[in-house]
């Protein structure tokens, strides 16, 4: 009763301060509302002071792969832009979890960092892998475009709030990927009775397989073996890992398809991410983007020398019939709006906004 009591008695000083304060009282208001902002402000830095995190960060990439020297070169940023208080610490070459189950981490609230192919991310929304389906991109700069449009942001923003996976950054890109075996090959029918090495991506399982050659799922480490045993033909892949996996001792042909943009997505758990100090965390952001402009630059550079060096090593290039590999990667998108009921309408307006910016551009 004494509590009801004090409640009302509370409610109607309120009250009469409210009519007969005028504005006196809407001055002190304001007074009080900005000595609480500043307090929170005060207080919030000092968290911030005191907060620190480590946090695992994990892919499959070989030290002399630019997705590797790139995560270092993360790792010792972020180190050092916020003074210590993020640690990444860096597992690369597959010792920890890696693909779908990295994904997973981040999708599960682990204090986790992974730099993987954003197909995985159509396990959650099928939308991801139109975003990067076969014979999309020609270059990185339209591929930037496209990564900083709205339809990008709307789908990472639905991906954070609905799943948890917070994406850091896109532009760890590395080339694109191309054909290598040991056999000219100009057109899919050229694939025919190949065995091809594919990441674990059911989106790379299903392009491979649409391109007339069969599919072999399997990490890039037990690629090398593989393909010196001759248990698979050749790899789909980038000149960055033709070369730095040493991969060119296997596979002395590569076909010019450019099917797929080599690219790796930065991704976290959202819940983490939120829990991170914005002051870290706007650092943090900064970071990330560094380190994928860095590796993109470097990786574009560097295409020259390994194409030489490569060259050198007995390594040869042809160009393929672009249109005919176009038409046989076509069912692809249809499996997707079926397989992970992606917007059957999204890859006709990426086809559209690219021929846009084509356009203007070119």
């Amino acid at each position: 009763m004494r509590k009801v009591l004090s409640v009302v008695l509370a409610a109607t000083m309120a009250m009469s301060l409210a009519a007969c304060g005028g504005s006196g009282a809407k001055t002190d208001t304001k007074t009080d509302t900005k000595a609480a902002d500043a307090g929170t402000a005060a207080g919030d830095e000092a968290s911030a002071d005191d907060y620190y995190i480590t946090i695992k960060f994990s892919n499959v990439f070989q030290p002399a792969e630019w997705n590797y020297k790139a995560s270092e070169y993360l790792a010792d940023l972020v180190k050092e832009k916020t003074d210590g208080h993020i640690t990444l610490e860096y597992y690369g070459q597959n010792q920890l979890d890696c693909y779908a189950e990295s994904v997973a981490q981040a999708h599960n609230g682990a204090v986790w960092m992974g730099l993987e192919e954003p197909s995985y991310f159509a396990d959650y929304i099928g939308d991801y892998n139109v975003l990067v389906g076969p014979m999309l991109y020609k270059n990185n700069a339209e591929y930037n475009a496209v990564m900083d449009s709205d339809i990008v942001k709307d789908l990472n923003a639905k991906l954070a709030s609905e799943h948890n996976i917070h994406v850091l950054d896109t532009h760890y890109s590395f080339g694109f990927r191309s054909v290598c075996t040991n056999k000219v090959v100009e057109k899919p029918a050229d694939l025919n009775g190949l065995i091809m090495r594919s990441t674990e991506s059911p989106l790379f399982v299903k392009t491979i397989t649409c391109l007339g050659a069969t599919p072999s799922a399997m990490s890039f480490t037990e690629c090398l073996s593989a393909m010196s045993s001759g248990v698979v033909d050749g790899f789909e892949g980038s000149i960055s890992t033709l070369k730095d996996t040493g991969a060119y001792e296997y596979t002395k042909k590569v076909a010019n398809t450019n099917h797929f943009i080599a690219t790796r997505w930065l991704f976290m758990a959202e819940d983490v991410y939120q829990s991170i100090p914005e002051k870290w965390r706007n650092i943090l952001d900064e970071c990330c983007v560094e380190a994928g402009k860095w590796e993109q630059e470097n990786a574009e550079n560097d295409e020259a020398s390994m194409i030489e060096f490569l060259k050198d090593k007995g390594v040869e290039w042809n160009d393929v019939d672009i249109d005919a590999f176009t038409e046989a990667c076509a069912p692809v998108y249809d499996w997707i709006v079926d397989e992970y009921g992606a917007d059957p309408e999204l890859h006709q307006k990426l086809v559209d906004f690219l021929n846009d910016y084509r356009a203007k551009n070119e």
